[in-house]
């Protein structure tokens, strides 16, 4: 139980610097070295965790495919590739629901900051042809723009939780498609369902070709970025990094963007603090580890007697809902139910994954403290009723469908 009332007290200090806008690598810094104070781990052990997190292959890679797809991000939006897809996409699709939700899907499939506020204006625009109340038009754009988290590639959170649950891209994806199929199935039914089917008038035959080609020329580079791993067949954490240079280089080649501009980008685009978060979290998950404290913690909850997986699906909610962070909710909550699912190092079963996932996903999408949720509900000056009255059985049905892929495993 002390074990227990200890790691409560990291938690707690953790959330309350995340409550005062401290960012999350120095905050998951300093909490390590709150675990070795409390779990009698010298400081110069943590400080010798921290420098072989920092070394490993596996931080390093992680770190580079983080930067690369913020590159790519910012090569796209310097050349209007996002803008052209969702504005071909609006004189392509008639069906003014269906249009709704596919403008911040299409803009999710490319992770970059501030993405929900790149879409809310043209969910705004098309709302407005609907008659969606700002409640709706904030959860359409908040919840379908986080649709693919589960099990896309691209996603550093995704590459966070391979990482902690030791999987590859196509395993974790493999387990957590049932959360993105609950997640879609959520929103079209709450979101979508009492809208109407058409907004304006069908565009013109004669622009339907042009506007094909315009999709096409801004949509290939995520395409591309998304199929070259499944081709290059070299290693799995080899092909994503391959793919990326590759999709990097072409995008610059055809859109004729200055090789300057890639020094410009990595000096003044790239949010940095996002990669410190990267060797941060892999840092608190050694530290945990060789500290003792996730088997103490563990052994505190296993004598608890609380069903495990219940233990399971809440530590990394209660992670994600205090801190409206997926790499809070992953880093800090996932190596503390490890132990109680597999013992000696064994493979975490792809319906416990699932489960795992779940609860730090729905922790986080419903987290008042979710930037994304905070910076949309302003854009549409909506009630924080109105939008959770999407929010919550939308996020039960992910719940109930996640725990079902659980029973019957």
């Amino acid at each position: 139980m002390a074990a227990l009332l200890k790691i409560v007290l990291v938690f707690a200090g953790i959330v309350l610097l995340l409550s005062r806008k401290w960012n999350l690598g120095l905050v998951l810094l300093i909490a390590c070295a709150a675990v070795g104070l409390l779990f009698a781990h010298p400081l110069q052990y943590v400080v010798l965790d921290a420098l072989w997190a920092s070394v490993d292959p596996l931080t390093l890679r992680l770190a580079l495919v983080v930067v690369l797809i913020m590159i790519l991000g910012e090569l796209l939006r310097q050349t209007a590739g996002l803008k052209g897809t969702v504005q071909s996409l609006q004189a392509l699709i008639p069906s003014g629901r269906l249009v709704i939700a596919a403008l911040p899907a299409l803009v999710g499939l490319l992770p970059m900051v501030g993405g929900a506020m790149f879409s809310a204006p043209m969910v705004d625009e098309v709302g407005d042809r609907l008659g969606a109340s700002s409640g709706r038009r904030t959860f359409i754009n908040y919840w379908f723009r986080h649709i693919w988290e589960p099990i896309f590639s691209l996603y550093p959170s995704m590459l966070l939780a391979t990482e902690l649950l030791d999987k590859t891209v196509l395993q974790l994806a493999a387990a957590t498609w049932p959360i993105t199929a609950a997640a879609v199935t959520g929103g079209l039914l709450l979101g979508l369902l009492k809208l109407p089917g058409r907004g304006d008038d069908d565009p013109p035959i004669a622009s339907r070709a042009q506007n094909l080609r315009t999709l096409i020329d801004s949509v290939w580079p995520i395409v591309l970025v998304v199929t070259l791993p499944l081709v290059l067949r070299i290693e799995e954490r080899v092909d994503l990094i391959l793919g990326l240079v590759l999709t990097i280089a072409l995008t610059m080649a055809v859109k004729r963007v200055p090789l300057g501009n890639l020094g410009a980008i990595l000096r003044k685009r790239i949010p940095w603090h996002t990669v410190v978060v990267i060797f941060s979290a892999l840092i608190f998950r050694r530290v945990l580890e060789q500290s003792g404290a996730v088997d103490a913690v563990s052994g505190a909850l296993t004598e608890l007697n609380l069903p495990v997986p219940l233990v399971a699906f809440a530590v990394p909610f209660i992670s994600g809902l205090l801190t409206g962070l997926m790499a809070a909710a992953y880093s800090v909550g996932f190596p503390v139910v490890l132990p109680l699912i597999v013992t000696g190092g064994g493979a975490v079963p792809p319906a416990w994954t699932a489960w795992l996932v779940a609860g730090g996903f729905i922790g986080v999408m419903s987290s008042p403290l979710h930037l994304c949720l905070a910076l949309t509900r302003v854009y549409f000056k909506a009630e924080w009723k109105s939008v959770y009255r999407f929010i919550v059985p939308s996020a039960a049905l992910v719940v109930a469908v996640a725990g079902v892929v659980l029973l019957l495993s």
